[in-house]
């Protein structure tokens, strides 16, 4: 109790000094989150992607199997362990990389499913959901072989291993190089009372890459101590071999010079938003940019800081780098970035480049943008002529969603005109019968002239 009083008194001390309110104070230092993961990280992804997909796979072929009875269960210890029980042909080439989605219990399969979520999800939103599933699926495979060959060289026997630890340990491996400069949060129950009665846990800051080392140093002694007769039964071999192999394959994808621009970025980030120091900002984004003038991240900040700067065209170029790498690659960033460029220059981009980027802002709900937008683009000469219509009817539709009456007839009135054959005229006349009901102009039409 002595040591909780003198926490809390600590906490608002802080929260004193900082100017900060208690709780956001102890909401700096402590977790409700029982197990260790990158600070200033989502762990959550809104949109489904490979990371949740591979958890979702592991689980259903884990309680798929104990719905099935001993007898599946049996089948899989027998026949897609590595190496086998009853070897033969196809199970031997098949079960290195099967044994990755088996497991041999509840435990040891939330176990690695939570390690996979932590570090899955962070590392795909860097390296794409095709790499992650290879790099998964690659050193899943290795670590396989790995721990095999070790235990018969060393020990001199033949073993049969499950389970997606050797994969995750990859991960761990291509997270370590490709993060390195991340730090990580560690929780330690240390409130006594309060940690159990609310999961209340003290944040311990760790770099990345020392975790990484913590991990593998405890697979070394792990599997030091494998060779006594009361060793674990955990396949520690494994682990190793899939953390080397991510680590190999790390280095052969670059990871290390991408993070270290990633890092330099965020080094820039804090100068110019915690610091206010633009000028060293400046300089950081500088240096990451001569060493890859393709980095998005680096473009957006430094059009960010000219933008502030009153240095406009220069920012214009780099908001339009930026956009143009985006491209088919990231639509919805590609957008957001849009919408910053537009709202500072009221100009659009290449028609071809525009076209793409519509429905991303309506269904941003950025729709005064997109009015806008619509309006300069259906004026261009280099618009399809079978699109063009389909543009004037949106941009009614929506003129009519925010209640700008007059303008939506006035653009149902010109598709009723100049496309008198439109596959939707008929409904074009009914909204305009409907408006001829409804005021000239009401809701937002102010901010639409300001805008």
């Amino acid at each position: 109790m002595f040591i909780t009083a003198l926490f809390i008194l600590f906490i608002q001390l802080k929260s004193i000094l900082t100017g900060n309110t208690f709780l956001e104070t102890l909401a700096d230092y402590c977790t409700f989150i029982p197990f260790d993961y990158p600070e200033k990280e989502s762990l959550i992804e809104k949109n489904f992607n490979a990371t949740y997909a591979l958890i979702l796979i592991n689980v259903f072929i884990h309680y798929g199997l104990m719905s099935l009875g001993p007898d599946a269960v049996n089948f899989v210890h027998d026949y897609l362990t590595f190496l086998p029980a009853k070897l033969s042909f196809w199970n031997l080439l098949i079960s290195p990389l099967a044994c990755n989605f088996f497991h041999a219990d509840e435990a040891h399969l939330w176990g690695n499913m939570i390690f996979l979520w932590i570090f899955g999800l962070v590392l795909e939103r860097r390296i794409g959901w095709k790499r992650l599933v290879s790099v998964y699926l690659t050193t899943g495979l290795f670590s396989s072989f790995f721990s095999v060959y070790l235990h018969l060289v060393i020990r001199q026997e033949v073993i049969s291993s499950l389970g997606a630890s050797g994969a995750i340990n990859g991960l761990l491996g291509i997270f370590a190089l490709r993060l390195f400069y991340k730090r990580m949060i560690f929780p330690v129950p240390f409130l006594g009372f309060l940690s159990i009665l609310f999961g209340l846990n003290l944040k311990v800051r760790i770099s990345s890459l020392a975790l990484a080392g913590i991990y593998f140093f405890y697979d070394l002694v792990g599997a030091a101590g494998s060779f006594s007769a009361h060793g674990a039964p955990i396949n520690y071999f494994g682990h190793i071999g899939g953390f080397l192999s991510g680590l190999y394959l790390g280095s052969k994808f670059k990871f290390p010079k991408k993070a270290l621009e990633e890092m330099m970025v965020e080094r820039a980030r804090a100068a110019m938003e915690i610091k206010g120091d633009n000028r060293e900002a400046e300089r950081l984004l500088k240096i990451v940019l001569e060493e890859n003038s393709d980095q998005i991240e680096a473009l957006i900040t430094l059009a960010r800081i000219k933008t502030k700067g009153q240095q406009k065209e220069e920012a214009k170029e780099f908001y339009l780098r930026a956009i143009n790498l985006l491209g088919e690659k990231d639509r919805e960033k590609a957008t957001e970035v849009f919408s910053e460029y537009f709202s500072c220059y009221r100009d659009i981009l290449e028609t071809k480049k525009m076209l793409p980027l519509l429905e991303p802002l309506e269904r941003s709900g950025k729709l005064l943008i997109l009015i806008r937008v619509l309006e300069k683009l259906i004026d261009r000469p280099d618009v399809p002529p079978s699109l063009r219509p389909q543009l004037i009817f949106r941009l009614a539709w929506l003129y009519e969603q925010l209640e700008f009456y007059e303008s939506a007839r006035q653009r149902y009135e010109q598709l009723l005109k100049e496309y008198p054959d439109y596959i939707s005229i008929e409904l074009v006349k009914y909204r305009l019968t409907r408006l001829s009901q409804l005021p000239e102009e009401r809701g937002f039409s102010a901010l639409l002239k300001k805008f």
